[in-house]
């Protein structure tokens, strides 16, 4: 094989790895929630099970993927803070029998977190 030919293996195959990653590298933080029931999550309905939410780098961004690592939601936020440790999602409570809705998340239970912004405020 060439030189050339090596070369051009070698870039294809690194362009190759930086795109299927790239999605991993935009993410900081995962933390992963169990619910026993079904919520809400900006209008959408998630079944009770086990999801992680995976804050983008930039603090404002969370992607939502089931048990099976599909993504079911991609969020937007604004970052918030607490004064003490406490629960790793914020609900609201349910109404009139609808789910419970989602509205912030806390990685590890911290002090900092992400509350999820309504989709009317996202337009």
């Amino acid at each position: 094989m060439s030189r050339y030919s090596t070369l051009v293996c070698t870039v294809l195959s690194l362009v190759a790895v930086l795109t299927l990653a790239g999605p991993v590298l935009a993410q900081s933080a995962t933390t992963t929630a169990t619910f026993s029931g079904p919520v809400q999550l900006r209008g959408q309905l998630l079944s009770a099970g086990s999801y992680d939410f995976a804050i983008e780098r930039d603090g404002r961004g969370v992607v939502v993927s089931d048990a099976d690592h599909r993504v079911v939601a991609t969020l937007r936020g604004i970052p918030i803070t607490r004064s003490k440790r406490g629960d790793i999602i914020t609900m609201r409570p349910s109404v009139a029998g609808a789910a419970p809705e989602v509205l912030a998340l806390f990685p590890n239970g911290g002090t900092a977190g992400i509350e999820f912004i309504n989709r009317a405020a996202q337009k």
